[in-house]
């Protein structure tokens, strides 16, 4: 006997949804930007400037990345 329910019972898993993303490409950029980049709160030395425009960088390379990812889906 088998824990799976068949099919046609209307018990079968739901089919991914359509805007679902192969996150390899976002594992790599975080492994290619230096990790201060994404580092959570102020760096040792860094003025409140600092930290907010490197958020905003972050912020900025993750969406470029996930527009890229939407045009080619």
């Amino acid at each position: 006997m088998t824990m799976m329910p068949a099919p046609s019972s209307g018990y079968a898993a739901p089919a991914p949804p359509p805007d679902v993303f192969d996150l390899t490409v976002l594992a790599l950029l975080l492994e290619a930007t230096e990790p201060e980049l994404h580092a959570p709160g102020q760096l040792p030395g860094e003025t409140l400037a600092e930290t907010a425009a490197r958020r905003q960088a972050a912020a900025d390379i993750v969406e470029d990345l996930l527009n890229e990812l939407r045009s080619a889906a």
